[in-house]
């Protein structure tokens, strides 16, 4: 299965106007409370390191994911290299 990686920044309006939901629900499944957390749009963290980094690349795990846009992840470029060292860069 090829894997395929495209070079990002955090300026990339996907990672703008993100929101951390949490939820408590009561013993039927309703929600009671509901909160959102406004994440910062600078803020892209490293799926292999957990840091925040400036750029970095979205890894797409097959070509209709790539095709759709639907990226598995966000990883820094050393990161990228360990756990997918065989991803093809795409423009």
């Amino acid at each position: 299965m090829a894997v395929y990686a495209k070079k990002t920044t955090n300026k990339n309006p996907i990672f703008h106007n993100r929101v951390n939901s949490i939820a408590t629900m009561d013993e039927n499944w309703r929600v009671e409370l509901k909160v959102e957390i406004p994440i910062p749009d600078s803020l892209v963290l490293c799926n292999g390191c957990n840091e925040n980094i400036p750029d970095g690349f979205l890894v797409y795990l097959d070509k209709t994911h790539l095709k759709n846009n639907q990226c598995y992840d966000i990883y820094c470029e050393k990161c990228l290299k360990e756990y997918f060292p065989k991803a093809q860069i795409v423009e």
